[in-house]
């Protein structure tokens, strides 16, 4: 009787292995988790490849990468562009432009002291739906130390794209005082 109960146990599991259907794997991530994105891996990484382009060029070329209809919330950019009475899209066109040519622009005026270690322009990139940040890694002087003491700093930019353009942007800076009048 015990090895007939054992028989009846083995058929019914093999059947019910055989009858059930094989147990499915979970969904895959969506790549872009975003309610409402329906942008495809395709898509963010042309994303991706434009914002990286912005930091690879200069220029005309850097210029060419933003769409007219640009809006900026660097505030010190922003400041700029109010105080030019000028868009947001013609202080960034402005502002390129003038670097290229060696007029400065937005920069920080001429380096002094030892040469800090090159700076990684894309420690992590990252993009959802039309967003892409990028984390740079970078090398400030240490101000408590002797000149040539560095350390990391990690700052970002985010874009928007759009139809492969840049239509946004948001980063960490502030507006600095002027030299000479504190910190």
């Amino acid at each position: 009787m015990k090895s007939s109960n054992a028989f009846r146990m083995g058929l019914i599991l093999a059947i019910w292995t055989v009858a059930l259907p094989a147990q499915q794997p979970p969904p895959a991530v969506q790549a872009n988790p975003a309610p409402g994105c329906t942008a495809t891996p395709g898509q963010l990484e042309a994303n991706k490849k434009v914002v990286m382009e912005f930091f690879r060029t200069t220029g005309e070329a850097r210029v060419a990468l933003a769409d007219p209809s640009y809006k900026q919330h660097n505030p010190a950019f922003k400041k700029r562009a109010e105080d030019n009475k000028v868009s947001d899209y013609d202080e960034f066109k402005n502002t390129f432009l003038a670097q290229a040519a060696g007029r400065g622009g937005a920069g920080r005026g001429p380096a002094t002291g030892p040469a800090p270690p090159p700076g990684n322009p894309f420690e992590v990139v990252t993009a959802e739906c039309d967003i892409v940040t990028v984390v740079h890694k970078n090398n400030r002087q240490d101000p408590t130390a002797e000149p040539g003491k560095f350390y990391e700093v990690f700052t970002f930019d985010t874009f928007r794209v759009r139809n492969g353009k840049l239509v946004e942007h948001w980063d960490g800076a502030v507006i600095n005082p002027p030299p000479g009048r504190g910190q």
